[in-house]
């Protein structure tokens, strides 16, 4: 099928000249076009016939496996979600793709995880610069630490980024474009690419230091595209520009010239620079239009509001008049009679324009545009701008009369430079350890996704008994959160109790004493702060309702959900057969990566050897009765529901796995992908607090003596490993004359490897992993998915 049918299939409609040209040479890096043209599905839609349906096979395998669309904010996260999964259904009942489309979304609190154990298989990720990126630097928010190696690799390697509105992403921008060179310098496994796509496009805010001096292929909307008549009332939809009467700083004042220029039974839409304006323009406007609806919308509510209000503002013919802040101005496909907005930087009104008269419905005497002016010299009227980009804005503002696509064409973009701080080479390979250091906190990265002045947390109100959230709470849920300020969330918590937040290494809820951008936690309901009507207000006398929720409690350091979860035991020799077969799975259905199959597959099947170790088996048959035959066979991987707490605290049965393939001659790839399938024994080897400790005094480490052995065991198709004893002496720097330390061992093999390709095989054996253990399971765990 060529590209053309395939569009019209995907969304009803003829593909514009320049939505066909993405699709016939590829994507480029960079795409400017006019807000309204259909950029999204020029995208998306040129990736997935590249990747599905084009008829050229050699296009199809070098089409990278996994579309990641990278948005600056939620609201735009889920609309495009939904546009995205209305073309994919059609194309999925029309028989045009071969399987269904694989759509999954990346927000605060709200990351669907079906889509990790699958890297095999086409499929589109759309989430926030916040989600996306803290996961392509390791750090990924508001996630189990121990799936973040797995999250970085899939989002690293056999990919293509598309980065939307990326006029409002900040130094995010700057570290997509690192990333992407980072890519290119330490290689990946697959094709990696990325595109920046934007109306207002600045080409310096790309110009980072490891990007400086590439050579970048550009595509736009063309002169010879406004012969198509759809394009062409785009292009000149008139949308007259004048300033408001009203002071930008008056709520009451700004509100009456709002319910004076509304039209009934159309939109008129208001955009403003900060929520709590936002909230005060919503709540001044709301008793003078008594018979026409108001809503306010913005990015500090809980999903199940701030869901109810865009279903309801985003249904065809509704009327009213909305209040929003940035989480409007781009991406939204409204379309509003009457437009009113603060003065913002330039690009922002831009973009803002652009959902006034967006398909050219009405005439210059009916669309209208005013904005709002804020005090010349006052910073804090400014924030979250600076008074200098104000002031910039206003000078081009003042000098037009119409602000429709054509008119501001022959406007030139204000040049910028990329935006700092920018992540560099060796704070990615100091990230690739997920380790925390002895304080138990983590290498921040938030001022490479948002910067340092834009700092946001996520809060979950909750009510219990007692002190502490209990042991067995479910996993925060993203109905339930709410994306609040760091200094706000700060100024709250005066005087009252500190938020909770779980704690992986120590498997409980514990109080934040130092809270850091990111961060999901937990405030019990009396902490107040939220009005269900209007969103975050940080009052602490607007005391919300809980949100429901159900579910599993959050994963920690100890759990081994895989274990318990079979619907009978099942033995080592069968488990270390099926990861490898499950490598060669993987290795059919990835026939356009060119891996080391034989080092994965060797990895998979001795990936869990150490479960052999007396102190595992001893905790599997915890439950059994005295008689049981199964004690005296095995040794065992897996158990049906039977099982108890180690002897030993902290024990990780992969280092055991991994020291006993080091000491049969296993090369040090082998032994890092089998110690790290699990996620937590990676780069740094340690022992973990509260550990009980030898009375020989030999090393230990997770809950591995230096000394303890393994008993033969067979792990299938000829390999039989003999009985092994363990050293530890890797742990020590240096090591000792004949062999080299754990930590000489991992930074070679970053160095040989690099961070992408080196996670991306660990993600691999992990998978193999949980798809052998999916074999056998009754139900499915939090961190695996039914293949």
């Amino acid at each position: 099928m060529d590209y053309s049918q395939f569009f019209r299939v995907a969304t009803g409609l003829a593909p514009f000249a320049f939505q066909r040209r993405l699709a016939e040479v590829g994507l480029p890096d960079r795409l400017a076009v006019p807000t309204g043209f259909g950029k999204t599905e020029a995208g998306v839609l040129a990736w997935l016939w590249r990747r599905t349906t084009c008829p050229e096979t050699n296009v199809r395998q070098s089409t990278p496996s996994r579309l990641v669309y990278c948005l600056p904010m939620r609201v735009l996260v889920e609309q495009t979600a939904e546009r995205v999964r209305a073309a994919g259904k059609r194309l999925s009942d029309a028989g045009v793709l071969p399987a269904p489309l694989e759509v999954h979304t990346l927000l605060g609190g709200a990351v669907q995880r079906d889509w990790e154990g699958n890297p095999d298989r086409p499929v589109i990720l759309i989430g926030t610069q916040d989600q996306l990126l803290s996961r392509a630097l390791n750090r990924g928010y508001g996630m189990s630490r121990y799936l973040w190696p797995v999250h970085f690799a899939l989002l690293n390697n056999d990919c293509q980024w598309i980065l939307d509105e990326v006029q409002l992403m900040g130094v995010g921008l700057s570290t997509s474009v690192q990333l992407q060179a980072f890519r290119q310098g330490f290689k990946t496994y697959g094709n990696a690419r990325s595109m920046w796509m934007s109306a207002t496009l600045d080409a310096g805010r790309l110009d980072t230091i490891d990007a400086r001096g590439r050579t970048w292929s550009d595509a736009k909307v063309e002169s010879a595209d406004f012969a198509d008549p759809v394009l062409k009332a785009r292009w000149t939809a008139a949308k007259p520009v004048r300033r408001a009467t009203a002071s930008g700083k008056d709520a009451s004042a700004c509100a009456r010239e709002v319910a004076d220029a509304h039209v009934p039974g159309t939109l008129t839409l208001v955009v403003v620079n900060r929520v709590q304006r936002a909230q005060q323009l919503f709540q001044a406007l709301s008793p003078l239009m008594p018979k026409e609806p108001v809503r306010v919308l913005h990015a500090r509510f809980r999903p199940a509001e701030r869901g109810a209000i865009q279903k309801e503002i985003l249904a065809a013919g509704w009327s009213g008049i909305l209040v929003a802040t940035q989480a409007i101005e781009a991406g939204v496909d409204l379309s509003a009679r009457t437009l009113f907005t603060d003065v913002a930087p330039w690009s922002s009104l831009v973009q803002r324009f652009g959902r006034l008269n967006r398909r050219g419905e009405w005439n210059e005497d009916q669309a209208s545009a005013r904005w709002f002016d804020l005090p010349a010299d006052d910073e804090e009227a400014a924030l979250p701008y600076s008074v200098e980009e104000l002031a910039e804005a206003r000078s081009r503002i003042m000098k037009c009369s119409d602000v429709g696509p054509s008119s501001l064409a022959d406007i030139e973009t204000p040049g910028a430079a990329a935006t700092l701080p920018v992540v560099r080479r060796r704070d990615l390979l100091q990230l690739f350890d997920t380790e925390p250091d002895l304080a138990g906190h983590d290498l921040d990265v938030s001022p490479y996704i948002r910067g340092t002045k834009d700092t946001d947390v996520q809060v979950a109100w909750r009510a219990w008994e007692g002190d502490a959230p209990p042991a067995d709470a479910p996993e925060i849920a993203r109905e339930e959160l709410c994306t609040v300020s760091l200094p706000a969330l700060l100024n709250l918590a005066k005087g009252q109790v500190r938020p909770w937040r779980w704690s992986g290494v120590n498997g409980k809820w514990e109080r934040v004493t130092r809270v850091v951008p990111g961060m999901v936690l937990v405030v019990p309901i009396s902490f107040g702060g939220y009005d269900p009507l209007i969103g975050w207000t940080g009052e602490r006398s607007d005391v919300p309702t809980t949100v429901a929720v159900e579910g599993p409690a959050p994963d920690s350091d100890e759990a081994d959900t895989y274990t318990f979860d079979c619907s009978r035991f099942v033995s080592l020799t069968e488990h270390a057969s099926d990861a490898a077969d499950e490598i060669t799975r993987l290795k059919s259905a990835m026939p356009h990566l060119d891996l080391p199959w034989e080092t994965l597959s060797k990895a998979a099947r001795w990936h869990d050897l150490g479960k052999a170790h007396e102190v595992f088996q001893a905790m599997l048959f915890h439950a059994l009765d005295p008689s049981d035959p199964r004690r005296l066979q095995g040794p065992w991987a897996k158990s049906d529901g039977h099982g108890g707490r180690v002897t030993r605290p902290h024990f990780r049965h992969e280092l055991a796995s991994a020291l006993a393939l080091l000491n049969q001659g296993g090369t040090d790839i082998e032994v890092y992908l089998v110690a790290a399938h699990h996620g937590k024994v990676r780069v740094t080897l340690r022992a973990r607090p509260g550990e009980r400790e030898p009375r020989g005094g030999q090393l230990f480490a997770l809950g591995v003596w230096d000394g303890d052995s393994l008993p033969q065991v067979d792990l299938g198709a000829g390999t039989v490993v003999p009985s092994t004893v363990l050293s530890l002496s890797c742990m020590q720097i240096g090591g000792q004359s004949d062999q080299r330390s754990w930590l000489d061992r991992m930074a070679g093999l970053l160095e040989s490897q690099g961070p992408f390709q080196l996670a991306f095989l660990e993600a691999l054996v992990r998978i193999a992993d949980w798809r052998a253990t999916s074999r056998h399971q009754q139900t499915t765990t939090k961190e695996h998915v039914h293949v």
